[in-house]
């Protein structure tokens, strides 16, 4: 008899877990999908968050080692901590008091770090604007098509680079703005690959700027 109840326990068991949506594939602590959004729960601890077609969000006080996609935007609200976090096709919107203990990185998307934030490698992107807003980069601030705006006490520890664009195309040799609010530090070398309108605002400290074609405002 307790067999038999046991046996139709299982069987339901599994009847209900069939029929249940599955919106990402998890391994452990792992979460992952192609063609859909992944989300981490606020305040709970994860491993790898990825996704290849689809966003990216990691909710508030949650922890995670990685966060990847390759097309889609990724989104981390206030004080979560993650080890990295790259995109391809995409922007990164870092939220206030977020840690992120390595890299922060796009090749095609801005980025925004919001304020008491802490990025503890570079921040990088190849077209689109990087915002720093009262937040602290240990690593270098690096871009090729896309503006930099410093403010409200933002701090870059290891510089910032403008590289050259060796690509073709109508706006190649338009000029890089690069704004540094008055309360904003910048130390290390300020290298300039190509045409950039650097605004600095009184006040503001900054290392040695490096560049043939770099105009003052």
């Amino acid at each position: 008899m307790k067999i038999a109840a046991v046996v139709v326990f299982a069987f339901l068991a599994f009847v209900i877990w069939a029929r249940s949506p599955v919106s990402f594939a998890g391994d452990g602590n792992n979460l992952s999908t192609v063609n859909g959004s992944v989300r981490a729960e606020p305040g709970l601890t994860y491993g790898k968050l990825s996704a290849v077609n689809g966003n990216v969000r990691v909710g508030r006080g949650a922890t995670a080692d990685h966060a990847e996609t390759v097309n889609g935007e990724i989104v981390v609200e206030d004080e979560a901590k993650l080890g990295d976090v790259d995109t391809v096709n995409g922007s990164l919107d870092i939220r206030d008091g977020v840690t992120v203990a390595r890299t922060a990185s796009t090749v095609n998307g801005s980025v925004e770090i919001g304020k008491r934030s802490r990025v503890g490698g570079d921040v990088s992107t190849v077209s689109g604007e990087i915002e720093i807003d009262g937040a602290e980069v240990t690593g270098k601030v690096i871009t090729t098509n896309g503006d930099i705006d410093l403010s409200d006490g933002a701090r870059v520890l290891g510089g910032i680079h403008v590289r050259k664009n060796n690509s073709w195309g109508w706006g190649k040799d338009q000029p890089i703005k690069v704004r540094i609010c008055s309360t904003c530090v910048v130390e290390g070398e300020l290298r300039f690959d190509r045409p950039v309108e650097l605004r600095v605002d009184q006040g503001a400290k900054i290392g040695k700027v490096t560049g043939e074609s770099v105009r003052r405002l």
